[in-house]
This record gives structure tokens, sequence and C-alpha cells, in this order.
């Protein structure tokens, strides 16, 4: 039997685990992990373990469609490709959105952005990162001067203290909690906070166990105990910030207190003072996920964090930092590549217009490219169509579902109904489809080669192991393809992907010295990695901040309690979450998965007492507008008064029960109740 071990990256979360697909006669039959890997060390999850079935699904698209006589129907791609441009033609820039992806390569990921910038001549382009991750990093720019992970996954073994917030991470990133327990292991101190006692808190040396959406109380109350002990590190916040006295001025006001905030986050009064001595000593990793950016204030809740690591100097080092963990497995990469409606690549802005000079003679577009001002996200581009006013009219969408992914399904369908054009772009036949005009099928990871950037700026190599199914092809060649037949052929004129990294990493600082020769290592690089020489950056703001003068910025945190609060009808705090085997909306994960699992939804065992449900009753969660039915499930692990249900499960709306009825954006939590079916 002849065997092919061809390496890659795993296509779920952004840890950026290595693997090798097997290959036989052709066809991927299976994974095995990487033992060369840095990040996951010949170890993969549940999740990774099962990356390779959805590959040889069945449901893939196989060929372009085209909608006739309202009914989607097959058709060659010179059809296809040449009723896409001659519409596009029909439009302005303005009248242009795109979607693009971090299920897919930097390089695709950079084309669709040159792409809409230099054929539609729209600043009109985001991905899913705004829905449920752009509060994860965006507020670090304000505290550092760059929205990225500060260290390594590796950093994890020479850390003393592990302070995670907001992250179930040995359900999010199981080999990211791996981590966590071999450090516990060598001596590490191990801090979990959370609303829920989770098995990412089960072996914690000490677990915070708050109520939801008190996470700025939590975290400014454990900044004044070290403050009042005199714990700070007074040499790093004299020689390395600036907006210290304005911070200290707020942070001291009795409502943070240790007594104060006791009583407010339900976290007994020596556990907050424990974890300030803790977070105060030297080599202090934190970790936060989605799970602290929905709850409150997400800044607010991002610039605590970072206020902590200045106010102890816990940054800069190996054994320190902040590590935002992201969700897709190339949303770093995605951000990198500027499918953002403000920054080119390397988060060059596009409202500058040095940059966008730059821009413009590097890709000599004969007629020029978007303007120098900033374009829509995903949520302006959504509620602009809803609100029919025709300023939108036409809208390319490449590996992204809105339908799924925006937190109010029926807002996003009476969105994209309002379009006069979409074109869809993925390797599955999903829900948004359904509105398309045009359904391109386009390849999975393991039938590319490319690049991916993980959540710890680890750039590394993906290589095609399969023939794509039927007729699909790579996102990159589609889009060059129909820029080619709206006479920009010239300006996309690469036949590989090494080609298209060469022209990115030309104009992006932080990949400049970089090509796939030296991304030919199971360690990757990290960037920044300024020349060819330079070996990568493990560990940002070793000697300055990001800054304009290179200093970090306190920026004080003011906690507001939640819009929403809970009352004798609605009583229980609802929130919601990942679990180990699925991932996101399930599209991938549940073509690969079977668990038997369905919708279920957690209750303290003495609510659950009082009301007369029992673990595997069905039941129905009610917030103020919205309901769901599902199992119960009773149990110890969840604080009285409050719900979980897991977010993979869309049959169960889950999405719309934490809809924030003001901004239309997820609340992270909101009251409800819940009652027994009979």
């Amino acid at each position: 039997m002849d065997l092919k071990y061809v390496p890659t990256t795993c296509p779920y979360c952004g840890t950026g685990c290595s693997l090798y697909l097997v290959v036989r006669d052709g066809r991927v039959v299976g994974v095995a992990p990487s033992t060369r890997s840095p990040v996951n060390e010949g170890k993969l999850c549940p999740r990774g373990m099962s990356s390779w079935k959805f590959i040889n699904s069945p449901d893939r698209l196989t060929r372009p469609l085209i909608r006739k006589d309202g009914t989607l129907v097959p058709v060659s791609w010179t059809e296809a490709v040449l009723l896409i441009a001659e519409r596009f033609r029909h439009y302005r820039p303005s009248e242009f959105c795109v979607l693009s992806s971090p299920r897919t390569s930097n390089e695709d990921n950079y084309v669709m952005m040159k792409f809409a910038r230099g054929v539609l001549k729209t600043n009109h382009i985001d991905h899913c990162e705004r829905l449920c991750h752009a509060s994860i990093v965006e507020p670090l720019a304000d505290s550092f001067g760059c929205q990225a992970m500060t260290g390594s996954i590796p950093d994890l073994s020479t850390a003393r203290t592990i302070f995670v917030i907001g992250s179930n991470a040995f359900a999010q990133h199981p080999l990211i909690g791996r981590r966590i327990a071999l450090a516990q292991k060598r001596g590490a101190t191990y801090i979990c906070a959370d609303p829920r006692r989770t098995f990412t808190g089960e072996g914690a040396d000490l677990s915070l166990q708050f109520h939801a959406g008190t996470d700025v109380l939590l975290l400014n109350g454990i900044m004044q105990e070290i403050l009042q002990n005199g714990w700070e590190n007074t040499a790093f916040i004299a020689e390395r910030t600036r907006g210290f006295a304005e911070f200290k001025n707020i942070i001291m006001d009795p409502a943070y207190s240790v007594s104060a905030v006791s009583a407010a986050t339900g976290v007994p009064e020596d556990h907050i003072r424990r974890a300030a001595f803790l977070l105060a000593q030297p080599d202090c990793i934190v970790i936060y996920s989605t799970g602290i950016t929905k709850q409150g204030d997400s800044a607010a809740n991002i610039h605590s964090i970072a206020n902590l690591q200045l106010l102890t100097g816990n940054i800069g080092r190996p054994g320190t930092g902040i590590n935002p963990l992201r969700g897709q497995n190339n949303i770093q990469g995605a951000c990198d590549m500027g499918a953002q409606p403000f920054y080119f690549t390397g988060y060059q802005r596009v409202d500058d217009a040095v940059v966008h000079k730059k821009f413009t003679d590097a890709w000599q577009f004969p007629d020029g490219i978007a303007p120098a001002i900033c374009g829509y996200e995903i949520t302006e581009m959504m509620d602009t169509l809803i609100s029919g006013s025709g300023e939108l009219k036409a809208m390319y969408i490449m590996g992204e579902n809105p339908v799924l992914s925006d937190l109010d399904i029926n807002h996003a369908k009476a969105a994209l109904t309002n379009l006069e054009f979409l074109v869809v772009q993925d390797i599955f036949f999903n829900e948004t489809c359904e509105f398309a005009d045009v359904v391109l099928p386009a390849v999975c990871f393991a039938e590319r080669d490319g690049t991916q950037t993980s959540t710890e700026r680890r750039i590394q190599r993906w290589h095609r192991a399969a023939t794509p199914p039927g007729e699909a092809k790579a996102d990159w060649r589609i889009i060059a393809d129909i820029a080619a037949a709206l006479g920009y052929a010239d300006q996309f004129p690469w036949s590989s992907y090494d080609e298209i990294f060469t022209e990115i990493a030309s104009l992006t600082p932080q990949y400049a010295g970089l090509d796939y020769d030296r991304l030919e290592t199971p360690d990757g690089m990290q960037w920044p990695c300024p020349t060819a020489v330079h070996p990568g950056t493990p560990h940002l703001y070793t000697d300055r901040f990001a800054t304009a003068d290179g200093l970090g910025i306190f920026l004080p945190a003011v906690w507001h309690s939640p819009r929403e609060t809970t009352d004798t009808e609605y009583p229980f705090r609802f929130t919601t979450g990942r679990c180990i085997f699925h991932w996101d909306t399930g599209t991938m994960a549940r073509k690969s998965t079977s668990t038997g699992e369905s919708g279920w939804v957690e209750i303290n065992s003495t609510d659950a007492g009082r009301l007369g449900i029992e673990s595997g009753d069905p039941v129905r969660i009610i917030t103020r507008d919205s309901a769901t039915s599902a199992v119960a499930r009773v149990t110890t692990e969840i604080l009285p008064g409050t719900l979980f249900m897991p977010s993979h499960y869309v049959e169960f709306e889950t999405r719309e029960l934490v809809q924030n009825t003001v901004t239309g954006r997820d609340a992270g939590s909101r009251p409800a109740k819940i009652e027994k079916i009979r």
C-alpha cells in the first residue's frame, strides 16, 4: 500500500497545530500529528484527528451554479465567469461589498483584498472576525500599538503564573490547554476565572467563579489590591508607560475595593487577594478569548487586561504577555492580509495618503484603486442592506456563511434578500448559497498550497495533498479569472501561491523577510520578520511598544452594570460558548464528527431541583424576546442563577437568545427563564 504523508496545519482553531494528511491513491484517508511541531508536539485534539473526513464529503461543491428561472443549475466555468464580469460592470464602486475568509490561505485573502480595492474599487471588505473576534485584539492596539498576541504558545512552559479568563481553553483550544497542564506540572501556578466551572478550571490552583458580566469589576479589584500592597512594578511603569496617574485615580475608587468587588462578583475576598498577589509576581501570562469580549463592554475588558500587565511589568519577555486566542485557523492571517475595511496588508491604513500611494504604485491598476477612505464593516454592510436604501447592490462572498455566522439569522436573510447580485464561493452548498445568483466551487485546505498565520503570529505552510473534487478551483485562481474577464489580467499575473506570497512580502513590513524556503520547517516563522536574516519575533515589545512614542498606555476601564438585569420573571443569566467536539457553525466539524449530541443547556443542580428539572428533561429557555428548546444537563459546575448552552447547534437558535436588543450585536449574556416541557 503506497501512502504519502503531506504536511499541513489543522483547519479549525487558531492554535496552528501541524499535522500530516495521509494520502492513498490521491485521496486523503487519515491524519497523523506532527511530532516536530513546537506548537502541538505530536498531539491533536478530537477535531484535529477527524479533520480529514469532511474533505471527501459527497456534499462538496463540484461545478459552478447559475440561477436560471429561480433555480441554481450547473454551468461551465466560462459561462459563470462571463456572467459575473457582465453583471459587475453594471455597478459603481460604492455599490459593491466583499466578504473574505479566515478559512482560506493568506494568499487567497490577499488576492481577494487586491480584487476588492483594485478591480471593484471598494474598501467595503471584511470577514467574520468582525462578528466575534475583532474585539479580542483591537483594544490591544490602543494600549500597545499592535493588535496581536504578544508572545508565543511555547512561552507557557516558562511562566510562573498562568491566568485564564474568558476562555474555556481545554475545549476551545485543547492543545493550548495541554500546555497549561504541563506548565502546572512543572510548578507554574494556574488561575482560572470563569462563570462556569469547566474542565478548563477544574484543575486550577485558584478558581475565580464570578457572575457573568462582572469581568471589569474583578480585574479592577485585583489591580486595586496590587496597588494597595505596593506590588506594582514601579520601574517598568516609570520607564515604559504613560497614563498611570489617571489610571490609578480611577482604580482606587471604593467601588473596586476587595469587599465591594467580592459582593458584586460572587468571588470570595481571600480569592481576590490571593489572585492579586500571584498576578503581581514576575513571569505571568494572561490568556483570554471570546468569553471576555462578549460580556459587558468588551473594549473595557481588554483594556483592563492590558492595564494589569503594564502594572506588573509582565510583558516583553519569555513567560509573560497577553495571549488572545483566535478562533478560525487563519483569522490572524486574514487580518494581516488587509481583508478589513481600514487596512491594506500589515495594518497599513487605507486612509493614510503615503500608504495609499504605495499600494497604488505597486499594483499599477491603469484606472487607480479605491479611494483613501475606510469602507464598511460587515455589520455596517448588513445594516445598510436592511435599510433598503439601495446603496449596496452587489456582494462577493468567499468562504463565509453570514446566514449562520451573523448573530441574527433573520437579519442576515433579510439583508441578502435586498441584494441585486450575489456571488458565493465555497466548498459546500451552505445556507447563504440559497440567496446566491452564482455559486462557485472552491478547494479546501487539503487541496491547496499556501500559508496561514496562527494566533501566535506563526506563519506556516500548507501543502496540497489531494485533487479537488470535480471542477473546484483554488480561490485565488477563481478571483484572478474574474479579474481577467474585467480587463485586469496584468494585475493578477501569478501562476502559484509562492508568487503571490512574494508580492505579499514586498508590501508587508511584518512579512518582508519571508519566503517559502524559510517557511519550509515545522516551526514556521513568527512575524515581524523584516529582513531575510531576521529570526522572527517570538516576543513583541522587548524594548519598546509599537506606539508612536514607544510607551505602553494605561487606559482606565470603568465597570458599567449590564444593560439588561435579571428580575423575578427572568431570574437567570443565559450565556453561550463552545464545546470540544464542534467548531462555530459546524459546517466542517459536523460533517467530520458524530458525537450523538444535540442542543443542551446547563443548569445548576440547586436551581434544577427547585424547578423539578432533571438531566435529560426537555426544557424551554426564554428571554424577553426570544426562545428555544433544548435538553437539560443538571450540573454543579455552573453558578446558581446561570444557564449555559453551546453555540454550535444553529438549529437551536442560541445566537438569537444573546442578541442585544439595542445594538443587534452579541450581548454575551441576557436575562432568561427556563421551564420544563410537560
